[in-house]
């Protein structure tokens, strides 16, 4: 009966370990293989710098501009 038991015991962990282990690795990993959206975000929210075509037009604009100001002594 002891052995039983025992055996009842063993298959019930080794069950537990194996669940474990698919909800450690294979469930997570699922979740991460969904690509992201594709939309474009055009909010503040984007938190980075976006290249621009045309560098030289703001660069001489912010040259120009600083140029105007009187300087004050």
């Amino acid at each position: 009966m002891k052995r039983r038991i025992r055996r009842i015991a063993n298959f019930c962990a080794f069950n537990l370990l194996f669940f474990a282990l698919y909800l450690n690795f294979i469930h997570k990993d699922k979740a991460a293989v969904t690509p992201p959206e594709t939309g474009i975000q055009t909010t503040a929210s984007v938190g980075g710098t976006i290249p621009v075509s045309n560098p030289e037009k703001y660069l001489e604009s912010k040259a120009a501009g600083s140029t105007d100001i009187p300087s004050q002594q």
